[in-house]
């Protein structure tokens, strides 16, 4: 096994900012590290950057002009395949992704989401195929349909501006195909990938039954940092972890200040949020007058996360285990979340976050917490224990040591 080379097909640049799926990507590499593999890195993207991470070389890949959309598109929609998958469906993409794992005598090839399983599948490796959720759950979800600006998400930055509105249109009146489609895809990939792995248990569960395969849950790792006592903080002091490129999060921020914010004011409470993360001017511009503040980036996010009386993630669509939920428990700042906000995390014999379904529960979580600084303390220990003993990095490494096990011995 020491020193056997791993191929990681990454469906975008693993160096570029930092979000919940590459730290679900960086897991991966840092765990197959752990147990004697080496990875070098396929990125597919017209980014450039570092050409190293995490230790592991990173190879560019060019992906097809988005102005071969349309003809990709027809094909996939012909061919029964995902609108997801045309993105990198390319001949020329397809070589270079075959020669290259050739040149670097790789044993097998991780494929990072439903985009590049017919690139993984040309190389004749075997494959260990992270989904990471569920695009026919998303996709059929009436949340992620009332609740998104853009259908596309970071697709939709390679598309030229004027073009945006009638892209993310008609991709938005497709989204009922695009959801059965997928549902088909998800059962025919697990079934011929070596293994098959989702972010969150539930799911994982959920495709194992459909397909009749084990499927892996390999969800991000969050070491845990110094527990902190939140009760400490001031109680007005409230924080949110997102970037603001990304329309789940912004849905999440509007939600909070025209349903949760004005109960709390009602109820004659003042309070400060600060967002953490990829700051949009526009974005910014539209919470000006709101007690709503951006910081941007930070150096230290665990220094900074630990500021705060308490975390909130009102999370209102999209699928999958949030990042920035883990995040927070990787100190014990409690969370006070919506359903959503703490999808795919593991529930606990402890309370270790607080789960709101209206904006009226929501604010009583987050004024219980303002009001009882031993509260805040409790639910924010609960929450660090959570992480140490279900999503702990040695946790998440012995279960990648089995499914890419899985993979090279060709045992479903």
């Amino acid at each position: 096994m020491t020193g056997q080379k791993l191929i990681l097909l990454s469906a975008r640049d693993v160096t570029g900012t930092r979000t919940g799926r590459i730290t679900v990507l960086e897991t991966a590499v840092r765990s197959l590290q752990a147990i004697g593999y080496s990875l070098e890195i396929l990125a597919l993207t017209k980014d450039q950057g570092p050409s190293t991470w995490l230790g592991c070389p990173v190879h560019r890949i060019e992906t097809p002009s988005v102005k071969t959309l349309p003809p990709r598109a027809l094909r996939a929609l012909v061919s029964g395949k995902t609108l997801n998958e045309i993105v990198f469906d390319s001949s020329g993409v397809q070589g270079q992704v075959a020669q290259l794992c050739q040149q670097l005598g790789a044993r097998a090839i991780i494929g990072d989401g439903i985009r590049t399983w017919n690139l993984a599948k040309s190389t004749g490796l075997p494959i260990v195929m992270h989904l990471d959720d569920l695009l026919s759950e998303r996709y059929s979800s009436e949340s992620f349909q009332a609740n998104n600006d853009s259908v596309l998400g970071y697709f939709g930055e390679q598309i030229p501006a004027p073009l945006l509105p009638l892209a993310e249109g008609l991709a938005g009146r497709l989204l009922g195909l695009e959801a059965k489609n997928a549902y088909q895809r998800e059962i025919q990939i697990a079934q011929e990938a070596q293994a098959v792995a989702l972010t969150g248990k539930e799911e994982a569960q959920i495709l194992a039954e459909r397909a009749g395969v084990k499927v892996y849950d390999l969800p991000m790792a969050v070491a845990q940092g110094e527990l902190i006592s939140a009760g400490n903080n001031p109680a007005n002091q409230l924080v949110f972890l997102g970037a603001m490129h990304y329309s789940p999060n912004l849905g999440a921020l509007r939600y909070f200040r025209d349903q949760v914010l004005p109960v709390l004011q009602e109820r004659g409470r003042s309070l400060e949020l600060t967002v953490i993360g990829k700051i949009d001017p526009k974005v910014q511009a539209e919470f000006a007058g709101s007690p709503i503040f951006f910081k941007g980036y930070v150096d230290d996010l665990q220094a900074e996360l630990s500021k705060y009386r308490i975390f909130i993630s009102p999370v209102q669509s999209g699928t999958g285990i949030k990042t920035k939920v883990l995040d927070a428990f990787s100190i014990g700042l409690p969370v006070v979340a919506s359903p959503l906000g703490v999808a795919g995390i593991p529930r606990s014999d402890e309370e270790a976050y607080l789960v709101g379904e209206t904006p009226a529960e929501l604010a009583s979580y987050i004024e219980e917490l303002m009001d009882q600084p031993e509260r805040a303390n409790q639910i924010g220990a609960a929450g660090y224990r959570l992480l140490g003993e279900e999503m702990n990095p040695k946790i998440v490494e012995d279960n990648w040591k089995t499914a890419l096990e899985q993979a090279l011995e060709g045992n479903k």
